[in-house]
């Protein structure tokens, strides 16, 4: 079973495990030899978004143990992750080099704070991208702006930490990968924090195989049943047909998908029940209402 709290720690152990993973990346691209500062944030920023975005597009993988699905899902999240975190920290060099060469304040002045102030700005705009992709994914767009939210807030927290503690000292090892970690670990709290706060309520598997397995529901249109392409996958239940949970207000709502909208199974005439009721069209639920679909049954909890 997976609740929203304990969803935000393994966002959390996953952080510390990236910014782990990125400061070995960090140290050999600093002895690899680029030529400016340029090509250095670009390698960079692709190194650690590749790694970021990995590491937290696997969550759901681990959640809901489905590893072959969710290391697809982690590779393409890698791969949006390189390029969005590559193009945030160019971006970010480029407006440190520019503000550099329109001002040369003296030595002691608050001047020689702007290269932090921009790599942390580069850290913010990493931490949203990365926080994004898997909503965007999965076209959970209230997903993708939770993330998107809680990546900029730990980015930006994180980032300026972390710039913070090398500029305290700046020659030792240990403050880089220390703050690195820090980094990893805000963010993936902030993304878990924030995507359990635009969650609505959780759905909590009763019986069978998948049995105490809770799903967040987030969007305001919800998929369950087979296939991959339901927002909620589920699998290994008989006569499964889809149930299409819809937000209107502070309501969540239980029908059934149109056919012509998912592709049901041959097999998928087992009934639709509500408190082992017949459904009947659209209904309201409630707290503690038990949904039927097929042979699968799932309670409707509050968070």
């Amino acid at each position: 079973m997976m609740t929203g709290n304990k969803k935000m720690v393994l966002y959390l152990l996953l952080g510390i495990a990236a910014g782990t993973a990125s400061f070995a990346a960090v140290e050999i691209l600093s002895l690899s030899g680029l030529p400016n500062y340029l090509m250095l944030a670009l390698f960079q920023g692709s190194a650690l978004g590749f790694i970021f975005g990995f590491s937290f597009g696997f969550a759901d993988g681990i959640i809901y143990k489905e590893l072959k699905s969710g290391l697809l899902r982690a590779l393409i999240a890698a791969a949006a992750g390189a390029v969005t975190a590559a193009a945030a920290q160019v971006l970010a060099s480029q407006g440190m080099l520019l503000t550099a060469s329109l001002s040369a304040p003296a030595p002691g002045e608050s001047g020689n704070l702007l290269p932090a102030v921009w790599r942390g700005i580069g850290w913010m705009l990493m931490g949203a991208a990365i926080g994004a992709i898997d909503g965007l994914q999965k076209k959970a767009f209230r997903r993708a702006a939770a993330g998107a939210a809680g990546g900029l807030i730990g980015g930006l927290t994180g980032g300026f930490i972390f710039e913070f503690l090398i500029r305290m000292l700046p020659g030792a090892i240990y403050i880089k990968a220390a703050g690195l970690i820090i980094m990893g670990a805000v963010t993936g709290l902030f993304i878990g924090e924030f995507e359990r706060r635009f969650s609505f309520a959780r759905l909590r598997i009763l019986n069978g195989p998948l049995k105490d397995r809770e799903y967040l529901i987030i969007k305001n249109k919800t998929t369950v049943g087979p296939g991959l392409r339901c927002d909620i996958a589920i699998d290994n239940y008989e006569n499964l047909l889809t149930g299409l949970l819809v937000r209107s207000g502070d309501d969540i709502r239980l029908t059934l998908q149109e056919p012509s909208d998912v592709e049901e199974p041959p097999a998928a005439t087992g009934v639709t029940l509500l408190n082992d009721k017949p459904l009947t069209d659209e209904q309201t639920l409630k707290y503690q209402d038990v949904i039927q679909l097929g042979n699968l049954k799932m309670i409707y909890l509050s968070l």
